[in-house]
């Protein structure tokens, strides 16, 4: 009888703890569940929405690869806006960015350039590519004969595994003004920062030329 009292005191006991405690339980298991259930949504809804924004971007390279073709230069300026404004969280938005630039320098329109460009900075981190961007601004600001806006925007660049782009841009902002040693001078430390061994044939016409000069 013992035993059969112990078991339904406990019996009584779990009941009470139920009625007290049930309710919170079955919440926390359903939060529990759900939380899982939900994540797991969210797994697949992220991982949907990264391979919609890599086919764009696939679509957008294919196009890109000639520009010759006005349909391309269209194809690759709808497809750089879409992931811009719907994929600007997957990474592909600031490359679709750089191609937009492209063809927008090619048609002689630097300030849209600049402008992508710009966008494309604003929508990433990665040091690296902020230097690549602020190299290809230098040179367009160069084009458009602004040599104090490229010089400073070059002078914004300060990794070192891009220290001979950068000085090589130097020296092509200071040659069209010219100022043929200080471009001298640029284009040695940026043949410097290559190393021995590295080809660069345009840098090394680039500084021939001046030396004859």
């Amino acid at each position: 009888m013992s035993e059969l009292k112990t078991e339904e005191e406990q019996i009584e006991a779990f009941k009470a703890w139920w009625k007290k405690n049930g309710t919170a339980l079955v919440v926390a298991v359903a939060v529990a569940v759900g939380g899982y259930f939900g994540f797991q949504a969210w797994k697949n809804s992220q991982e949907a929405h990264l391979s919609e924004a890599s086919a764009l971007y696939q679509n957008l390279v294919e196009a890109a690869a000639n520009l010759d073709d006005e349909n391309n230069q269209k194809t690759v300026s709808f497809i750089a806006k879409q992931l811009s404004e719907d994929y600007s969280d997957t990474g592909y938005a600031m490359f679709g960015q750089l191609f937009l630039a492209r063809v927008d320098a090619e048609q002689g329109n630097y300030d849209d350039a600049i402008s992508a460009l710009e966008l494309a900075i604003k929508e990433t981190e990665d040091a690296s590519f902020v230097a690549i961007a602020n190299l290809r601004i230098a040179r367009l600001l160069l084009q458009k004969g602004d040599f104090d806006a490229a010089m400073s925007r070059a002078q914004l660049v300060v990794e070192p595994e891009y220290l001979a782009q950068q000085q090589e841009v130097i020296g092509d902002i200071y040659l069209q003004q010219g100022m043929r040693d200080d471009a001298r001078t640029a284009y040695e430390k940026a043949s410097e920062a290559l190393g021995a061994g590295v080809n660069h044939p345009l840098l090394d016409i680039k500084l021939q030329d001046l030396v004859k000069g």
